[in-house]
This record gives C-alpha cells, sequence and structure tokens, in this order.
C-alpha cells in the first residue's frame, strides 16, 4: 500500500507538470473591495440582490428555494436543530422563509453557529453549505457578491 501511494505521490506531480490546464482568454477584472468596509446589512442586501433581485416573492421551484434569501427547507430544519442545541423555544416554519426579517434573522443564527466571521465566509457557507469554503462553485458564487458590494458604494 505505501508503494502505491508514494508512486501515486510522484506520478501525480509528473503528470500535471506534462498535462496543464489550458488557460482561458478572458480576463475579468472585479473591482476591489475593502472587507473592512463591508457591512452586514451591505453584505445581507448584496445576498438579497443575488438570490432574488430584491424580491420577496421569489420561488425557484427546482430547490424549492423561498423567499428574499432562497432559504431551502433543509435550512430551516438546521437552523432549528441549532435552536434546539441552544435550548431555545423559538422555532421557524417553513412559511418564514417567505419574510424577510425572519429570512435574515435565520441567516445570522446560521452564521453565528458556525463561527463565520467574513463576509466571504458567510456568503460562502450560505451558498454552500457548513462546507461551503471548500467548494469550487461557490468562489464564483462570491464573485457575484463582490459584485454587487462594488455596485452599492
Amino acid at each position: 500500500m505505501k508503494k502505491k501511494i508514494i508512486l501515486l505521490a510522484f506520478c501525480v506531480p509528473m503528470v500535471a507538470a506534462k498535462c496543464p490546464i489550458p488557460k482561458s482568454n478572458y480576463v475579468v477584472n472585479l473591482p476591489t473591495i475593502r472587507v473592512k468596509t463591508i457591512t452586514e446589512d451591505k453584505l445581507i442586501q448584496a445576498l438579497i440582490n443575488v438570490e432574488s433581485a430584491n424580491n420577496d416573492n421569489a420561488y425557484r421551484s427546482c430547490e424549492g428555494a423561498a423567499g428574499a434569501l432562497q432559504i431551502r427547507r433543509t435550512m430551516v430544519r438546521d437552523v432549528n436543530r441549532i435552536l434546539k442545541c441552544q435550548k431555545s423555544n423559538q422555532q421557524y416554519t417553513y412559511e418564514d422563509r417567505w419574510d424577510r426579517q425572519k429570512s435574515i434573522e435565520m441567516f445570522n443564527i446560521y452564521c453565528n453557529h458556525y463561527n463565520l466571521v467574513t463576509p466571504e465566509e458567510k456568503a460562502r457557507c450560505w451558498n454552500g453549505g457548513p462546507r461551503g469554503l471548500q467548494k469550487l462553485s461557490t468562489k464564483r458564487y462570491w464573485e457575484k457578491v463582490k459584485k454587487q458590494l462594488a455596485s452599492q458604494n
């Protein structure tokens, strides 16, 4: 087994060097945003713009995502689980996804529970779950959010 691992450790970089990933022919120049200037309200508004184009009645049937922050049922269940672990009597319903203020409350409970501090952590994990920082797709999502944040300034 050790021989296979050592062989793979040697061969993979060699193959990667011989077969590089082709570079794209375009460059996206996004404005630089200072993370310190991003307030919680600005981040939430940017997320709402990306998720639902500021529409509290938005619904994506293929995902079952509803409301301004496009909350799925699984998120409501996760937030309720978090609240139960915190010994809170508060619980959310699936209908609460349509209420902007309650959606923002769920967002804050989620971010606080998973110790998400930076705007990037919050956005990427909101989009990709607790392991969102490890997913390539959430990098693209973060770029969309940054673009929205830049347009707010």
